[in-house]
């Protein structure tokens, strides 16, 4: 056999793995699409009593009482007025757990609150006297600060006394780790 025709026989039999790996590979392609096909059809027209209820989600949202009473989420915003670090996150994530909707949480316009306190902005003081009563103070520190135009219901504002609160137990729950 001549270098020529050997050569050449080389190459077709690599043509002919190359071609065979191919078509492997679309045939397979091939079977997994119609299996999925075939999975489609039997879920769309051969449901064996599969039902398709979902849950109602607002039964897993936690409310507080007076949003059971009356229907109204209370908007709170938390301002942390004692510059220690995270603090205002880990009474959002408190408050949240116990039904309040906490749309902002950040540092004060300064760290020298002494006390903590609750800024009424919205609505009626019963608002005010459920954050009181979840946070565990007295209801003395809450100011009306009356703004219609203000989007929150009321202010927390995180003074030095933080560590003093009843509430500051439950609310370590909710630290993040990290």
């Amino acid at each position: 056999m001549s270098p020529k025709s050997r050569a050449k026989s080389r190459k077709t039999t690599q043509k002919s793995y190359q071609n065979w790996v191919m078509n492997s590979i679309i045939g397979i392609t091939g079977i997994i699409v119609l299996g999925f096909m075939v999975s489609g059809i039997d879920r769309l027209f051969f449901n064996d009593g599969y039902t398709t209820d979902y849950p109602d989600l607002s039964t897993l949202i936690t409310q507080s009482s007076y949003e059971k009473k009356t229907g109204h989420k209370i908007k709170v915003e938390i301002l942390n007025g004692c510059g220690v670090p995270k603090l205002a996150n880990m009474y959002k994530d408190f408050l949240r757990s116990e039904g309040m909707d906490v749309l902002d949480s950040r540092n004060a316009d300064h760290f020298n609150y002494e006390k903590t306190q609750i800024l009424q902005h919205r609505g009626e003081i019963a608002r005010a006297v459920e954050l009181a009563d979840i946070m565990k103070i007295e209801s003395g520190k809450i100011t009306q600060k009356a703004d219609e135009s203000r989007y929150y219901d009321l202010t927390l504002i995180l003074g030095k006394d933080y560590s003093q609160l009843d509430s500051y137990r439950d609310a370590v729950l909710h630290q993040q780790p990290f």
